[in-house]
């Protein structure tokens, strides 16, 4: 189980995250959402401990990972490597440190990703790049395991095998897998959880199951316009408006009562996608206010 109680980080004065409180149990797969530059690099760093911070604790199985980190690795955005090193060099310096270490899970990686061991790092693209220290990675046989964009830079067939060794190292050997991405529809076939950071917080942090059930889209019908002010006081994440149909994001119960005693003759549910949901979330967030979008009665915006 990783726990982080109170996480502060700033960089010459400038906060970035500000009493950040998690706690993620293993054998789960965790999307990490937030707009760029909400902290989820600097947030996976702290807990990696490639960053010091500057106040609290983040503990992995009871320990903090600043003393002990034989059991967790992050795959970075910029993977680290040795200038003129290849990937076999890189696997003989990982061994020292990583006593778990995996060569014939190695060698498996290799073949599946089909990838040349021999090449220097520093000619690969940055997909290959990023493969590499994929299968480094996978290959020491962590119980957390970190990764920062990990997707980005792979093609479809090394997303799918990737998403395949993910998905069995959470079911066979119970590891955590904490994943940030800007892509929400590529996390969403293969997290268990998402969570949100912004406002320098994790601000929620919900199964994909209660996403489904809490969040709802809804379209409105009305015989007029509806008013100004109609909908100030219902709790909506998102509302757009055009002329006689409101389309409508919204979770809980007493958002759906408020917009039944608006009167609408047509309300009709509407499926709702996990990107709508965050984007909306997001906007909301940095908006301070109950709804994302607020539109005129001729307007119409893109959810």
């Amino acid at each position: 189980m990783l726990k982080i109680n109170n996480l502060n980080k700033d960089f010459n004065g400038f906060k970035v995250l500000i009493d950040l409180n998690w706690e993620l149990p293993s054998g789960n797969i965790v999307g990490l959402i937030g707009s760029n530059g909400a902290g989820k690099s600097t947030l996976l760093r702290c807990i990696s401990n490639v960053y010091n911070y500057n106040e609290g604790e983040i503990l992995f199985n009871d320990v903090s990972t600043k003393i002990d980190r034989s059991e967790l690795f992050f795959v970075s955005d910029e993977p680290f490597y040795f200038n003129r090193f290849n990937t076999r060099d890189m696997k003989d310096f990982y061994k020292s440190f990583y006593k778990n270490f995996d060569e014939e899970k190695y060698q498996e990686l290799l073949k599946k990703f089909s990838f040349d061991e021999l090449k220097p790092i520093n000619e690969l693209s940055k997909g290959l790049k990023r493969q590499s220290a994929i299968i480094l990675g996978l290959s020491t046989c962590p119980k957390l395991l970190l990764m920062d964009e990990s997707f980005d830079g792979l093609d479809p067939k090394m997303r799918l095998t990737l998403k395949r060794e993910l998905i069995h190292l959470v079911e066979e050997e119970d590891v955590l897998v904490i994943i940030s991405s800007h892509n929400i529809r590529e996390l969403e076939d293969i997290c268990d959880s998402m969570a949100l950071l912004e406002n320098n917080q994790i601000v929620f942090d919900q199964t994909l199951e209660e996403l489904n059930n809490n969040y709802h889209k809804v379209q409105l019908g009305y015989k007029e316009a509806p008013a100004a002010g109609v909908f100030d006081n219902i709790p909506l994440l998102y509302l757009e408006q055009n002329n006689k149909v409101v389309t409508v994001i919204y979770h809980g119960e007493e958002a759906e009562e408020q917009l039944k005693g608006t009167n609408p003759i047509l309300l009709n549910p509407l499926s709702v996608s996990m990107e709508e949901i965050f984007v909306a979330e997001m906007e909301n967030k940095h908006s301070g206010s109950d709804r994302s979008s607020e539109l005129g009665s001729s307007s119409k915006a893109e959810a």
